[in-house]
C-alpha cells in the first residue's frame, strides 16, 4: 500500500504555523490577554494536534503466525468444557509491549501478542481480527491511530495465533504516556481488550554521556 506524504513545503508550513501560534500564546499571556489556566488549556490542544499529525501517516506492519490449528483447539476446548459453545469464544488473549515500556521515536516498537478462538458449533467459518488503538498522551480519551488486521485470513477458521504489530513514532511526537489498546473481535463483536502503555522518552546521547562522565568522575 502506497503511502502519500506530506512535502517538505508543507511539513514547514505547518512547523510554521505552529510556532506562530506558541508566540501568539506567549505574547496574549505577558500582556495579561489569556489567563495562564487558559493558555495551560490551549497549549494542550496545541500539543494534541501535532501529535495526531505526526502520527497520521505512520505505518504500521503487521505479521500474524498459527500455531495451532481448529481441530487442536477444539479438542482443548472438548476436554475442558464437554461440548463447543454456542457462540464463538476467544479463550485466552495477552499482548505486551517489546523492547519495553519506554520507546523512543525512530525505533522499532512491537506490539506481540498471542490469542486462541474456538468456533461455535453451529458456526464453521468465522473472522477474527486484532485491533490496535493508540490514545493521546495529554487527552487519554483521544484516539490517535488505529489499525485492525484479519488474523485469520487464510483459513477463516478458529485455533491459536501469536501476532506482532511493528511500528515507528515519529521524531518530534512529544514526550509522554501514552495508553495502548489491544482488542480481538470476532465476526465483528470485540472482547474484552488489554490495556498497556508506552512512555515516550527523547534520547540524547551527549547528556547521556555527560551523565556517566560525571559519575565516573565522583
Amino acid at each position: 500500500m502506497h503511502i502519500t506524504k506530506p512535502s517538505n513545503q508543507k511539513k514547514v508550513s505547518q512547523i510554521m504555523l505552529i510556532g506562530l501560534i506558541s508566540v501568539t500564546l506567549i505574547f496574549a499571556s505577558g500582556c495579561g490577554g489569556i489567563s495562564s489556566k487558559r493558555l495551560k488549556q490551549i497549549g494542550a490542544i496545541v500539543v494534541i494536534g501535532v501529535a495526531a499529525k505526526l502520527i497520521y501517516d505512520m505505518v504500521v506492519d503487521y505479521q500474524s503466525k498459527q500455531v495451532n490449528d481448529e481441530g487442536e483447539v477444539i479438542e482443548k476446548y472438548k476436554l475442558e468444557h464437554g461440548e463447543l459453545p454456542n457462540e464463538p469464544q476467544l479463550v485466552a488473549y495477552e499482548s505486551s509491549i517489546q523492547p519495553g515500556d519506554v520507546v523512543t521515536a525512530g525505533n522499532d516498537i512491537s506490539i506481540f501478542s498471542k490469542l486462541e478462538v474456538v468456533r461455535s458449533i453451529n458456526t464453521r467459518t468465522l473472522t477474527i481480527e486484532e485491533k490496535i488503538t493508540i490514545f493521546d498522551n495529554v487527552d487519554n480519551s483521544k484516539e490517535l491511530k488505529s489499525y485492525t488486521k484479519t488474523v485469520n485470513a487464510e483459513t477463516n477458521a478458529s485455533g491459536a495465533f501469536e501476532n506482532k504489530f511493528t511500528f515507528q513514532l515519529p521524531k518530534g511526537m512529544p514526550q509522554g504516556i501514552y495508553p495502548v489498546r489491544t482488542e480481538i473481535l470476532v465476526n465483528g463483536i470485540a472482547y474484552s481488550p488489554v490495556n498497556n502503555q508506552m512512555q515516550l522518552v527523547e534520547f540524547k546521547e551527549n547528556k547521556t554521556l555527560e551523565s556517566i562522565v560525571s559519575l565516573s568522575i565522583y
